[in-house]
C-alpha cells in the first residue's frame, strides 16, 4: 500500500514532497527521497508522516532528477533503514517499490551468497541490490527473476531518465512539457501534467524530457494512448475543518447530489440500459471492509426487490468459496481506491469464468474501473482520511439506485427527497457520548436485520480509528456466547430503525442490562420514557423512507468514532497500522 513517486525537472524536492502528501493516504509509517544532480545522490529519510520530512529536506529549484516513497511497512520494522528508496551494492542505482516480492528470501540468500550487503528487512532491497548497472536489458533481466506485485521507479547516477515497471500495483506515466512524473496514483500529476499513461501488468519503461519508451511482458515496444486527467477529484485542504473525516462525513450531502447529477446524464442512462440487457441468474457482490458492509447493504436491496440467489462475500476468501460462476452470472465489485488487490484478484477470477463484471469506484481511471465490463462511479471525490465515511455512504446510494432500476424503478426522485431530510446528529450529545464511550475498553454494537449491516459498518469505524475494542453481532446471537462476556465493564450500543423488529431488538437489549451492561440506542422511532430509562442514552435522527434508514443513521455513528477519537487524543484521519489504499493481498 506504499506510495511512489519519480520527478524530473526543477523544483525536485518541492514536487516530490507535493506528491508524497497526496499519496500519504497509501501510508504513512515513513518517508524518503533520492535526488540526483550533477552524478551525484542526495538523500532524506524520516520515520513517521511525510511532514517529518520536510524539516531535511534542501530545497533547489535547479533541475534535476528525484524518486521517492511513503510507506507502509509490510517487512521490517518502521526504521530508518527499512525506509525508502534502497540502493545498488556500489550505490549508483536508487529504487522505490510499491507491492509485495513473494520469492525474496530466495534471491537475498543467492544474493548473499554473492557477498551482497543488505542493510533493510525490507524485500524490497532484494530489486537493488540485483542491479549494479541500471538499463533496458538489466531492468528486463531482474523483473523476470521476482515474483510477486510491483510498481517501481528506478534512477541512476548515470542515466538522465527515470525507469519503471509494473506489475499488480498501481502505475501511471506522465510526461508534460517541462516535467516528468511517475506515481502510484495519477492526482500527483494535478497542476503540472494533463495527460497521463496508465501501465498494464507487465510492462515496463523509461521516461526522460526527450522521450518516452515502453514495452510490454514480451519485451516487446509497444504504442500506448495517454489518457486526460480529470482535476474535479482533487481535494487538497481541511476547508476549515479540524480533520479530513468530519469534512468527508459532512460531504456525504454533496455526494449524494453528485450522484443525483450522474443519474441524470446520457453517459450514465447508457450504462443502466447496457446492464438491464445483461443475462443473469445469480449476483455476487464482493468486497473488503467498508465495501463489503455496503455491498451487504446492496444484497438486502435486491433480496427485497428481486427473486434471484444474491450472495455478499469478503473479496479476500471470494476465491475459495467454490462458488458457480459462469456467463449467466453478475459479479459486482466495489471498491473506494478501485485498487484493493483481494477485490481486483477476485475480479480477475470471475473475469476468467465468463461473468459480467460490474465495478462501484470512487475513482474511474483505477484497476478495477477499467477490468470492469460496465463501472459506475460513486461521485464521493477524493477521501483522504483513512476511515471511509462518504465513499460507504455513496456506495450504498448507488447499489440502491442499480437495484431500482434493475427492477424497474427510477428512484432518483425519492433520493432529492431524502437530500434533504438528511440528519448528521447533534454534536453536543454526540460529544457527550463520545466522553462516555472514551472510558470503555470494550464496545459492542447491536442490531436486527439491516441494522446488523449498519451495527458492523459502526464497529469498524470506532475500532480502526479509536483502538477501542469493539464487535458488532445480530442481537438475536447473545444469548449464542457473547452474553458470557457482559458485566459492567461493557457498553453496548443498540441500533433499532426497524419498527417490526424494535420490541424484539429491546428484548435482546434488556438481557444486557440484566447482566450490569450500559446501553445507548440509535433510532429514529419515537422511545416512550420506560423505555428510555433503560438506556444510557437515546439518540435519535431525523425521519426518512424506510430505504434510506442505513444511510441516515450511519452519519452520526460515524461522527461518534471521530468525537471519539478526538477525546483520545488520536489523529482520526490515520489510524495506526492502516492505510486507504490496500494494493497487497
Amino acid at each position: 500500500m506504499c506510495g511512489i513517486i519519480g520527478y524530473i525537472g526543477k523544483n525536485v524536492e518541492e514536487n516530490l514532497f507535493e506528491g508524497l502528501k497526496r499519496l500519504e493516504y497509501r501510508g504513512y509509517d515513513s518517508a524518503g527521497m533520492t535526488v540526483m544532480r550533477n552524478g551525484n545522490f542526495d538523500t532524506y529519510k524520516s520515520v513517521g508522516e511525510v511532514d517529518n520530512l520536510k524539516a531535511k529536506l534542501k530545497f533547489n529549484e535547479e533541475f534535476g532528477y528525484g524518486i521517492a516513497h511513503t510507506r507502509w511497512a509490510t517487512h521490517g520494522k518502521i526504521t530508518i533503514e527499512n525506509c525508502h528508496p534502497h540502493f545498488s551494492s556500489n550505490g549508483n542505482i536508487a529504487i522505490v517499490h510499491n507491492g509485495i516480492i513473494d520469492n525474496f528470501e530466495d534471491l537475498k540468500i543467492q544474493l548473499q551468497a554473492k557477498d551482497k550487503c543488505f542493510v533493510s528487512q525490507t524485500d524490497s532491497e532484494v530489486v537493488a541490490k540485483l542491479l549494479d548497472k541500471l538499463n533496458v536489458n538489466n531492468l528486463r533481466r531482474v523483473l523476470k527473476q521476482i515474483k510477486g506485485s510491483y510498481a517501481l521507479v528506478l534512477l541512476s547516477k548515470e542515466k538522465d531518465c527515470l525507469y519503471f515497471a509494473k506489475n499488480k500495483s498501481p502505475l501511471y506515466v506522465g510526461k508534460g512539457d517541462d516535467c516528468v512524473m511517475v506515481a502510484s496514483d495519477p492526482s500527483c500529476f494535478a497542476g503540472k501534467i494533463d495527460r497521463y499513461y496508465q501501465l498494464k501488468d507487465g510492462e515496463y519503461g523509461k521516461i526522460s524530457l526527450k522521450s518516452l519508451v515502453f514495452y510490454d511482458k514480451n519485451d516487446e515496444i509497444i504504442e500506448k494512448t495517454q489518457e486526460s486527467l480529470d482535476f474535479n477529484f482533487i481535494s487538497e485542504d481541511k476547508s476549515g475543518y479540524d480533520h479530513f473525516m468530519i469534512k468527508e462525513i459532512y460531504q456525504s450531502r454533496i455526494a449524494l447530489e453528485n450522484i443525483i447529477a450522474k443519474f441524470q446524464t446520457p453517459e450514465l442512462e447508457s450504462k443502466l440500459k447496457e446492464l438491464k440487457k445483461l443475462m443473469f441468474d445469480r449476483i455476487y457482490l464482493v468486497g473488503c471492509g467498508t465495501a463489503y458492509h455496503a455491498g451487504l447493504i446492496g444484497q438486502s436491496y435486491i433480496r427485497a426487490e428481486c427473486n434471484i440467489d444474491t450472495f455478499c462475500e469478503v473479496a479476500s476468501e471470494f476465491k475459495e468459496k467454490n462458488f458457480v460462476i459462469d456467463e449467466n452470472s453478475l459479479c459486482i465489485f466495489i471498491s473506494q481506491s478501485g485498487e484493493t488487490a483481494d477485490t481486483l484478484s477476485a475480479l480477475e477470477y470471475c473475469k476468467q469464468k465468463n461473468a459480467h463484471i460490474i465495478a462501484i469506484t470512487n475513482t474511474e481511471y483505477s484497476t478495477i474501473a477499467k477490468k470492469a465490463d460496465i463501472n459506475f462511479p460513486t461521485c464521493a471525490g477524493q477521501e483522504k482520511a483513512v476511515a471511509s465515511t462518504k465513499a460507504y455512504f455513496a456506495q450504498c446510494v448507488m447499489l440502491y439506485l442499480i437495484i431500482s432500476y434493475l427492477k424497474g424503478k427510477n428512484n432518483v426522485e425519492k433520493l432529492k427527497l431524502f437530500k434533504n431530510q438528511i440528519d448528521f446528529g447533534d454534536d453536543k450529545a454526540l460529544k457527550n457520548l463520545a466522553e462516555i464511550v472514551s472510558k470503555y475498553d470494550k464496545i459492542f454494537f447491536i442490531g436486527r436485520g439491516i441494522d446488523y449491516i449498519t451495527a458492523e459498518e459502526a464497529s469498524l469505524k470506532l475500532k480502526e480509528i479509536t483502538y477501542i475494542f469493539s464487535s458488532a453481532l445480530p442481537s438475536g446471537e447473545l444469548k449464542h456466547g457473547t452474553l458470557a462476556l457482559v458485566d459492567e465493564s461493557v457498553l453496548v450500543i443498540v441500533i433499532a430503525t426497524d419498527e417490526k423488529l424494535f420490541n424484539k431488538t429491546l428484548n435482546n437489549a434488556y438481557e444486557i442490562k440484566s447482566r450490569g451492561g450500559k446501553l445507548v440506542l440509535f433510532t429514529q422511532l419515537n422511545v416512550d420514557r420506560e423505555v428510555a430509562k433503560n438506556f444510557e442514552m437515546v439518540f435519535k435522527v431525523g425521519l426518512t423512507q424506510q430505504d434510506f434508514y442505513p444511510m441516515q443513521i450511519i452519519l452520526p455513528l460515524q461522527k461518534l468514532a471521530y468525537f471519539t477519537a478526538v477525546k483520545k487524543g488520536i489523529n482520526p484521519d490515520k489510524p495506526r497500522n492502516l492505510a486507504k489504499s490496500v494494493t497487497v493481498e
